[in-house]
């Protein structure tokens, strides 16, 4: 017998189904490319469980009849090509005729369309790749596919399928790429026999992006174009003041196929070269055009890479153009994207009104003085011997308490965080032995450039940085009391509205159990609508909305589990960061010996929450010999 074989059909679609269908959204994203490809501007997209168990695209695009019908759930069929130079030049989304054989060899699969109404439709039903059923039935121009069981006969790939809800936020992105692609194409989304999402036409990309981000994305995009040769770009880019956490709100596409390309994700990068603050990102929908013969779209069966013929020329151009939008932006003042009023001019070198608001949560560059000048904040630093906007630590907490009040996080017993989805564990900090701020009373001398404090301790002359040094005592007494369950909350007198996305909308809910721990009184008032009925107290009067935003794209990144622990640190020392006073805020001599006494009674003292260090010190022989009084 030879040891080599020609493997039968049904093993080949098996194995090719792993390539193109690696889980529900998948599925949706072939059939969401045909129904374009075939003139759809009607789509509805229905799925169960997370598609895990039914999903259904309808579309009111060209259909198909019975002999076409037949031949498209084969391989290689397809109307898209015809011979191997027009490989050279696809203008479709779709082009290698295996979605629909391999979607159909692991599931059961139907296909339901129609090209003439009055002739009726043909209805084709499969099961494992197998025709089973098919016949003459009455259906409007179109075309409707049905995918039921999903890996029904692989299940070991089905049981590598995630939970409902994050295979939910997949098919959420992927109808989110299609219609910021589409924006004249109309789609709705069901899940459970819930409508989720529904976008009606859009006359302009600015429309769409509000219309599934709603104010969350579109409050500051600046709309930019260009064309340089046969390369045109369009689309809209965010201003510096609304740079993000994360790159999760940057959307490209090429030729209206939504893509992955880290040269044109860098060339975004350099076009804000030096307007955005480390560890913030743009966000961008970009549109790419280009001759269909200078991009190669068939290196990956998912066609999300691509290979472009002149990646240098697109990566000077993108850049140099984008730079300009933006540095204009910045300097000249700027609109929101659909606005057709006049714009409002702001004096160069101030940021828009907007922008303003924001400041608070740090979207300005360290040192830089504090927006409203140099006033000290609600939270007065005179009053921190009794630990402002949190709850006193209990009189009875014995050995394990901190010189300012709460218990240390290593003296915890009980964790109110454990649970089985969630796995939260004490940050332990241990009392730094090298130079420790308290081994001496320092006494307060000055503040230098309304940013550093000047103390003596001893022989030795020491320089605190008062942001960093503020921002360390808040990111422990914080973090103490978050461990403990025990957060003090503010309630509002009008609870603000959050009005999210649907995918931000589906983190919410899944997290809000956490939510509530942390003191934030977060509860639905409709469709992707919050109220914010109370926060903690050591944030209230901030922009709590712009923090709830930040953290979800935090979650949407790390997910849960072990990993968002470290989200929810990150978000302590975020808060902190925040709440903390600023470089330029001038300081009244008890308030800077208030933050110098607090600051020696914790167990870390010498950097702030990221890393930084607090303070300085000069030992008095090190001046005597810089003034050349010894040798």
């Amino acid at each position: 017998m030879a040891r080599i074989q020609v493997l039968p059909d049904a093993v080949i679609n098996k194995i090719a189904a792993g390539e193109v269908v690696e889980r529900p959204a998948s599925v949706v994203k072939e059939l969401l490319e045909n129904a374009l490809d075939a003139g759809g501007t009607r789509i509805l997209v229905s799925v169960v469980n997370g598609g895990k168990d039914h999903i259904s695209v309808l579309d009111n695009g060209q259909g198909m009849d019975e002999a076409d019908a037949r031949l498209a759930v084969r391989r290689h069929a397809t109307s898209k090509i015809r011979d191997e130079t027009e490989l050279e030049g696809v203008t479709t989304l779709g082009f290698r005729g295996e979605a629909l054989a391999a979607i159909a060899a692991v599931s059961r699969f139907e296909l339901t369309t129609c090209v003439n109404e009055q002739a009726g439709g043909f209805r084709l039903t499969l099961v494992g790749g197998r025709e089973t059923a098919a016949g003459r039935v009455g259906f409007p121009q179109g075309t409707r596919v049905t995918v039921e069981a999903l890996f029904q006969n692989i299940p070991a790939r089905r049981k590598f399928l995630r939970a409902t809800s994050t295979e939910f936020q997949q098919i959420q992105q992927v109808l989110t790429h299609a219609a910021l692609a589409n924006p004249a194409v109309a789609f709705r989304l069901m899940h459970d026999q819930r409508l989720v999402q529904e976008l009606p036409p859009a006359e302009t990309l600015a429309e769409r992006v509000r219309q599934i981000f709603g104010g969350e994305l579109h409050q500051g995009l600046i709309p930019v174009q260009g064309r340089e040769g046969l390369f045109a770009y369009e689309g809209l880019v965010s201003h510096p003041s609304h740079a993000k956490a994360s790159k999760r709100w940057q959307y490209l596409f090429i030729n209206g196929r939504p893509v992955r390309n880290a040269g044109i994700q860098h060339a975004v990068g350099q076009g804000y070269r030096t307007l955005l603050m480390k560890d913030r990102h743009p966000a961008f929908i970009l549109k790419l055009h280009l001759e269909p013969t200078e991009v190669d779209v068939n290196v990956h069966p998912a066609k999300t890479e691509v290979r472009l013929r002149n990646p240098q020329l697109i990566h000077a151009v993108l850049s140099t153009g984008l730079h300009k939008h933006v540095l204009a932006a910045t300097r000249e003042g700027w609109e929101h994207p659909g606005d057709r009023g006049p714009v409002a001019q702001t004096p160069q070198g101030a940021l828009p009104l907007a922008a303003r608001e924001t400041r608070d949560w740090g979207a300005v560059e360290e040192g830089a003085p504090a927006a409203g000048g140099s006033a000290i904040p609600e939270s007065s630093l005179r009053a921190w011997g009794a630990q402002p906007a949190l709850v006193p630590a209990p009189e009875d907490a014995g050995e394990g308490t901190l010189p300012g009040g709460g218990l240390r996080p290593e003296g915890l017993r009980d964790n109110p965080f454990s649970s089985p989805d969630f796995h939260f564990q004490p940050l332990v900090g241990g009392r730094h032995t090298d130079a420790a701020l308290g081994e001496a009373p320092a006494l307060v001398l000055a503040q230098f450039h309304n940013t550093y404090l000047l103390a003596q301790r001893g022989d030795t002359l020491l320089l605190v940085d008062q942001h960093a040094a503020h921002e360390r005592i808040l990111f422990e007494q914080y973090r103490t009391q978050f461990y403990e369950g025990r957060l003090a909350t503010a309630p509002y007198l009008l609870p603000p509205m959050l009005e999210l996305s649907p995918q931000n909308a589906l983190l919410l809910e899944q997290y809000l159990p956490q939510w509530n721990k942390m003191g934030f009184g977060i509860e639905a008032f409709g469709r992707n609508t919050y109220l914010l009925r109370h926060v903690p107290s050591l944030v209230a009067g901030k922009d709590v909305q712009g923090l709830v935003l930040e953290v979800l794209d935090e979650l949407a990144l790390f997910g849960k589990s072990g990993r968002l622990e470290e989200v929810f640190n990150e978000i302590l020392e975020r808060t902190a960061c925040h709440s903390a006073i600023r470089a330029g805020q001038v300081l009244a001599r008890e308030e800077m010996a208030a933050l110098l006494a607090q600051l020696a009674g914790m167990d870390i003292n010498l950097y702030c929450p990221h890393g930084r260090p607090v303070w300085v010190e000069f030992p008095l022989r090190d001046l005597e010999k810089r003034f050349k009084r010894i040798v």
